[in-house]
């Protein structure tokens, strides 16, 4: 509310004066107390009519000869003004050396848990860390990415020695017979692709080739061949389809009977590249790096490791896309056990108020000069009328008090003038 103190003050001075007077001009008024009550009232005037212009030549141009240009104080020193305040912010309230003292006084992790005991402001931090995590899953598939992982592993291979281990455990598959179902399985494996209509047209074709360049070799093999394909004895349908059959034939007795020469041959050499393996056969273990080495760098493996990745993205922004999730569920369930961890834990709770006072005087120190700036810029806002309500509006009511004492000052220097003079004649 307007405070309208200081009009009234200067109405009531002028008010008395006139009165007063009027009543001792008309002789209605003729006591000695009465002058000197007018004189006291006069210089109540007085005094309330020049701080009234002081007050007022603060906000406005008051238009008086020579005086005028003393008027509109803050407009016309709005500069001045603005470095003040600024000046006056940095360098006394809100100093490094200030805030530093207070930092001092205030238990900040004891704020953060009381604000944390209020669930909704947990969920708003879970919520915080999802966005976050949200984020990064949306980069993890990044081409960059890919190969930052595909250079950790040939890193970790090549500064890794997997040989000696890889050899052990391949000879304890081996000599422990726990490799006999990989070997069904491959045998099934094999079997399947064997089957597909895509390896038969490969063989037949790989068949006809080596049919026409045995007959291309001279001119009895190309009639030999000629008379084959005529009267049936040579054709590639049925020589692939009985091809395939003795493979998958094979195939089934090497799954099926353990002892099978070829099986048996397969598992010497392994057995015998485990073993070059353990002792660190120099030809080996070239053959092991450079098939290390091969695997990492192909583009097959990149490609392996972008469809890693896709997937990790796909059931990672899954698992932050929500707040029933199991791992926004275990996030919060930590969070609060680690909320609860840290109330009973005070050397842990003045460790982090250290840290945090720490960074927050470091950041204060070094970022400052923003503090300035924010307010110059805030004040470089307002226009001449802006900045000039703005103040008034903030100290207009104290004012009104200035022109209240000077009326009221001014009376009483006036009273005591007239009581004097009363008194000396």
């Amino acid at each position: 509310m307007k405070s309208k103190i200081g009009r009234n003050s200067l109405l009531i001075a002028i008010s008395g004066f006139i009165s007063l007077e009027m009543g001792i001009y008309f002789e209605i008024l003729d006591l000695a107390i009465w002058r000197i009550l007018a004189t006291a009232f006069e210089a109540a005037t007085i005094g309330g009519l020049a701080d009234w212009f002081a007050v007022s030549a603060l906000f406005y141009e008051i238009p008086i000869p020579y005086v005028r240009k003393h008027t509109n104080i803050i407009v016309k020193n709005r500069e001045k003004l603005t470095e003040g305040i600024v000046d006056l912010v940095t360098t006394k309230w809100l100093s490094p050396e200030v805030l530093e003292e207070r930092l001092t006084h205030i238990k900040i992790s004891e704020g953060l848990l009381q604000s944390l005991e209020s669930e909704e402001n947990v969920n708003k931090l879970v919520g915080f860390f999802a966005g976050i995590f949200r984020r990064i899953s949306g980069e993890i598939d990044h081409p960059h990415l890919v190969i930052l992982v595909q250079k950790m592993l040939k890193d970790k291979l090549e500064s890794s020695d997997v040989a000696k281990p890889f050899g052990v455990w391949l000879h304890g598959i081996i000599t422990e017979g726990k490799h006999h179902e990989f070997i069904a399985i491959a045998m099934d494996q094999f079997s399947t692709s064997i089957k597909e209509p895509e390896t038969r047209a490969i063989v037949l074709g790989k068949l006809k080739n080596a049919l026409e360049l045995y007959a291309s070799k001279d001119w009895l093999k190309k009639s030999a061949v000629w008379i084959g394909k005529k009267t049936g004895g040579i054709d590639p349908d049925i020589l692939i389809d009985r091809i395939l059959d003795l493979v998958l034939t094979l195939l089934e007795e090497i799954k099926e009977n353990p002892e099978h020469p070829i099986r048996k041959n397969l598992e010497n050499y392994v057995l015998e590249f485990a073993s070059n393996l353990e002792s660190g056969d120099e030809k080996t273990l070239t053959y092991v790096d450079n098939l290390k080495r091969n695997w990492i760098l192909n583009d097959q493996t990149k490609g392996m490791i972008q469809k890693v990745l896709v997937q990790l993205k796909d059931n990672m922004l899954l698992q932050f896309s929500s707040a029933e999730t199991p791992v926004m569920q275990l996030i919060k369930r930590q969070l609060y056990r680690f909320l609860n961890e840290l109330r009973e834990d005070d050397k842990s709770r003045k460790q982090i108020d250290a840290w945090m006072r720490t960074t927050i005087t470091h950041l204060v120190t070094k970022y400052h000069h923003e503090l300035g700036d924010m307010v110059r810029s805030s004040l470089g806002k307002l226009d001449d009328k802006g900045i000039m309500l703005q103040i008034k509006d903030k100290v207009g009511y104290d004012l009104q008090y200035i022109r209240l004492n000077g009326a009221v000052v001014g009376g009483i220097v006036g009273l005591l003038i007239a009581t004097v003079r009363w008194a000396i004649h």
